[in-house]
């Protein structure tokens, strides 16, 4: 099902779909799990038949209701954070004694005929507690799949026999890339994951009118846009920003993001001398990373980790070659587009980076390829595939009632 993300949707089917959705994080809390819910209820409200109640957090001191008109309605339940970006272990359990409840009173007074939950946990331990009255599907993200991430190394080992039962109970599963999926079904063998990519406003992500073609006679302008934690390799990137100096190459690198390795990351990069190549701008929003994109010439985002990257869909939305690890969805952003370095190789990276600073109309071409690779990632069509795997799992139960 292809979407025209410009004109209303006139569903085939007559009965009403009334959705209920979980997730922990919506923006500003949270990362790309977060953003990507929020573009996909957008979406929604071009569906005439569907209704669909988001229940997620805030970190205002009293519940908030939302509606993206005419049938998409948030309820933004009270969450108390220290940092928006990081969850700690007291917050998650917050988080589902206070859900656990409101679910409880909700679900007395109002049906729905299907659950979408995102992250299997903590999200989905809630539609797994109320399997009985409402059937489910997950979106993994990453994390919440053993092995995902390194920091939840031991959280894996006390979680796996929950996970297996979320999973196992849930009417479908739907990994985010073909790379995410691939991980799920070698952690769960006897569980299957369905595919539906991250999606990208080729609206506001778009090449810049005026940005002129790299060339020889000027600095390379290198970018990256992520949450500076240890995941998203940033170390490995000023590393290998410290060759291209040492080699003379013409370069500046920008660090779009901010979080707890801040600090040592500036500190890394004065320690090896190239404070004055490598600049943190902090976090921004989403008009001001697509603004600053289009004055960039490569995108690199060496990750340990990545379900899809949101920031490497728009950086491609932007006509920015792709510089990238091989995890996740990396493998399925990368056509005539870009390369794919090992995960914690400096010297690959800086080799790379090398020979496209050295090669100005190479970038050029791969960026053009970006921006055409883009038009298969949009949040229309990433909703419609949502919508139509609904309309599957509610039309095989009731074949199934009819049996």
């Amino acid at each position: 099902m292809t979407v025209d993300p410009q004109s209303p949707v006139r569903s085939v089917h007559s009965r009403e779909l009334r959705l209920l959705s979980l997730n922990y994080e919506f923006p500003p809390i949270g990362g790309g799990g977060g953003s990507a819910h929020r573009h996909i209820l957008k979406e929604f409200t071009r569906y005439p038949d569907l209704h669909v109640l988001l229940i997620t957090t805030t970190t205002e001191t009293e519940k908030i209701d939302e509606t993206y008109p005419p049938n998409v309605l948030i309820h933004r339940l009270p969450q108390p954070k220290r940092d928006l970006l990081y969850w700690r272990r007291s917050e998650v359990l917050r988080y589902l004694l206070i859900h656990h409840a409101y679910l409880k009173q909700l679900l007395k007074v109002n049906s729905f005929d299907l659950c979408h939950v995102f992250f299997g946990f903590p999200s989905g331990w809630l539609a797994y507690w109320n399997r009985s009255q409402i059937p489910y599907l997950v979106s993994v993200r990453g994390s919440d799949v053993p092995g995902y991430n390194r920091r939840f190394s031991l959280d894996y080992l006390f979680l796996r026999p929950l996970f297996k039962r979320i999973y196992g109970s849930a009417r479908r599963v739907v990994a985010n890339s073909q790379g995410l999926k691939e991980r799920f079904e070698s952690q769960f063998p006897h569980l299957q994951a369905d595919v539906i990519p991250n999606g990208v406003d080729l609206e506001q992500f778009k090449p810049g009118e005026s940005k002129d073609a790299p060339d020889v006679h000027r600095e390379m302008i290198l970018v990256t846009a992520a949450r500076l934690i240890p995941r998203k390799g940033i170390d490995i990137l000023i590393q290998a920003c410290a060759r291209l100096a040492a080699v003379n190459c013409s370069f500046q690198c920008h660090i779009i993001g901010d979080g707890p390795e801040e600090t040592p990351l500036r500190n890394l990069a004065a320690s090896l001398e190239i404070s004055d190549r490598v600049h943190f701008h902090g976090r921004m929003e989403k008009e001001q990373v697509a603004a600053f994109l289009c004055r960039c010439d490569i995108f690199v985002l060496p990750s340990y980790a990545e379900g899809m990257s949101n920031a490497a869909l728009e950086a491609m939305a932007c006509g920015l070659p792709l510089l990238l690890t091989d995890t996740g969805g990396s493998r399925e952003l990368i056509r005539g587009n870009g390369a794919i370095v090992p995960q914690g190789d400096v010297d690959r990276l800086a080799e790379t980076l090398r020979q496209w600073i050295h090669h100005p109309e190479a970038v050029r071409e791969m960026g053009i390829r970006s921006r055409e690779h883009a038009w298969n990632f949009s949040w229309a069509d990433v909703a419609a595939r949502y919508y139509d795997l609904y309309r599957q799992i509610l039309d095989k139960m009731k074949r199934h009632e009819l049996l």
